[in-house]
């Protein structure tokens, strides 16, 4: 009999199946996992989960599955068998059975990962929407000093990408935005800081986690390449490994650097829906006034594309509506929501 906590992921699983993207560069792990659990060579799965849950309690289904397939993924790096897992031209009859002996023999391999990192996928165009959002709250609150903290920062791309034009310029043309998009500005940054779990992210870490396809190869390349704008604008930032689990310590984090605007892109999805909300509160909590937090989260749990935008402001754990985005890799359509106005202003203080 399944236990209640694994028939939750299988549900999730068979959801995320039915992505609208296709073959985005994760479907055919999802299609072997889905087979190895149903099968009778399912007992290393079992075992793997039960350990991860122990180790990690408050995970969700979502993070557990890709976090489960980046460090398979990871390991076929080195593994040609189990590469064999990602093999598009090989029938499922050959991609289950390798999978099914990873999650065997190289579990402790697989279980190591999964304990010491997170997703730490990073979109080079995730940044689009908080340039202009921050910019507008500045403006309308009359912040002249914006203090600003990135959490889940994976390699502190977002922040590094904020203010540079020429990395604007190149994606903002690929998003639309309804009815209209808000005005560029200058955001007045004085600390740009940005924190992971702890060991933090590396580059090729970063690369595990875009999915093996054509159209992830492409995204790497779009983060590569801004991370070389960042390089050359010469944008400074402070990035600390600091797991915001540790309350405490990430709510003393926020009042020493005094900051006002904290960012977090597809990083409360990783967790469960008490510990989302404790987030919030001691982020809200520990924010000055004015103050805002600004959280970008896959609309469905990764099951389906886009992602929706809400704001906190001023100490308020009352999510506003600011958004909705077509497609988390902000390529598609943005649609304004009323919490917009409230935050910054009808017009966005056009």
């Amino acid at each position: 009999m399944l236990s209640t906590r694994k028939q939750s992921l299988l549900t999730a699983l068979a959801e995320m199946r039915q992505h609208q993207q296709g073959n985005h560069g994760w479907s055919l792990f999802h299609e072997c996992l889905s087979e190895v659990a149903r099968s009778e060579a399912s007992a290393g799965l079992d075992q793997l989960l039960s350990a991860m849950w122990q180790r990690r309690p408050h995970i969700s289904d979502a993070h557990a599955i890709t976090l489960l397939g980046i460090a398979v993924r990871q390991l076929a790096l080195q593994d040609r068998g189990l590469a064999d897992v990602f093999r598009a031209e090989l029938s499922a009859s050959r991609r289950v059975p390798a999978l099914a002996r990873a999650l065997s023999e190289q579990a402790l391999d697989v279980l190591r990962l999964m304990d010491s990192h997170s997703n730490s996928y990073t979109g080079a165009r995730r940044f689009l929407l908080p340039q202009l959002v921050i910019g507008a709250f500045a403006a309308f609150r009359n912040i002249r000093r914006v203090r600003l903290l990135d959490l889940g920062t994976s390699v502190g791309l977002l922040p590094r990408q904020l203010n540079n034009k020429v990395v604007y310029d190149r994606f903002a043309g690929d998003l639309r935005w309804h009815p209209a998009p808000l005005p560029f500005r200058i955001i007045p940054l004085e600390f740009v800081g940005g924190v992971d779990r702890p060991p933090l992210p590396t580059l090729d870490w970063v690369r595990t986690c875009h999915g093996p396809s054509d159209y992830y190869e492409q995204r790497f390349e779009e983060v590569q390449w801004s991370l070389g704008q960042a390089e050359t604008a010469g944008t400074r930032m402070a990035l600390r490994p600091l797991d915001i689990l540790d309350f405490p310590a990430l709510a003393a984090f926020l009042r020493a650097h005094h900051i006002n605007v904290v960012t977090c892109s597809f990083v409360l999805y990783q967790y469960d829906d008490d510990t989302r909300n404790r987030i919030v509160e001691t982020v809200m909590g520990a924010l000055g006034t004015p103050g805002m937090l600004l959280s970008m989260e896959p609309s469905h749990a990764l099951a389906r594309m886009g992602c929706v935008v809400h704001a906190y402001q001023d100490g308020s754990t009352r999510p506003l509506h600011v958004a909705d985005v077509s497609d988390g890799h902000f390529m598609g359509t943005v649609t304004v929501r009323n919490g917009l106005t409230e935050l910054v202003g009808q017009g966005g203080g056009q």
